[in-house]
């Protein structure tokens, strides 16, 4: 049997039932936060999602879903995401232009024009970098690199903007269960399986695999802090330029 075809063949030690039940949490878990996002933005007339990681999110939703399908559970668990984008990208385009009128007016009174420039280039991004690598897990790759966008994107919003308008724990939950569910389903499949899931070793896989779950230990401390220490954070930051809404 070749290399690659050997690869294809699971284990007969490789539970797919196991597999399945972390991939299923991890896409209850991030429906949860995303209808958690729309309902927090609503009650704080203001997007919690940072701009970058929603728009990376979007367009790899969308190319994983109908241009690229996943296999497995995953093709299921992740399918409502597509539509509940619809309402994440709806309310950041009511609310942005208010986050951005004080730091750049520029941005605020042309925000959909920007947000669809830039959609439009990451869409075709995630597009042609599947079509190139889509046989070394391309989905894995521009996925964690959307996750790292996003907990890193969190804490800087929260530092940025000094309040925690958009946010709340309970979408943090969420976020964190949903993301320690696919590590660690990762995590046994390249232990497990390591014919086809070998590359989750590297050191680069490593690292980006779970840098995310670092920011997402580190949020609730920096959420706290904002929220709790108001006064005492803008007193910190008074003599420093504010970097945008993010």
């Amino acid at each position: 049997m070749k290399a690659s075809e050997q690869s294809s063949v699971a284990p007969k030690h490789y539970s797919h039932l196991l597999a399945g039940v972390l991939n299923t949490i991890c896409g209850i878990s991030w429906t949860i936060a995303y209808v958690l996002y729309v309902f927090q933005a609503r009650k704080d007339n203001s997007y919690g999602m940072p701009l970058t990681a929603l728009i990376f999110n979007v367009t790899w939703e969308f190319v994983y879903t109908f241009i690229y399908r996943l296999n497995g559970i995953g093709r299921y668990v992740h399918f409502p995401w597509v539509f509940l984008d619809a309402f994440l990208v709806s309310e950041t385009l009511k609310h942005a232009p208010k986050e951005w009128a004080e730091t750049s007016p520029l941005v605020a009174n042309h925000f959909s024009t920007f947000f669809s420039i830039a959609s439009l280039l990451a869409l075709t991004a995630q597009w042609t970098f599947a079509h190139q690598f889509s046989r070394t897990n391309a989905s894995f790759w521009s996925a964690y690199v959307c996750q790292n966008i996003l907990s890193w994107g969190s804490i800087w919003m929260l530092l940025a903007r000094g309040n925690g308008s958009g946010h709340s724990m309970e979408i943090w939950w969420c976020r964190f269960i949903g993301s320690l569910a696919a590590n660690l389903r990762y995590l046994y499949r390249v232990n497990v399986w390591p014919q086809k899931y070998g590359f989750l070793s590297g050191a680069f896989s490593v690292w980006i695999l779970w840098m995310p779950c670092l920011a997402d230990l580190l949020y609730p401390f920096v959420y706290q802090f904002v929220t709790e220490n108001r006064e005492t954070y803008f007193a910190v930051i008074n003599n420093v330029t504010y970097v945008g809404a993010i």
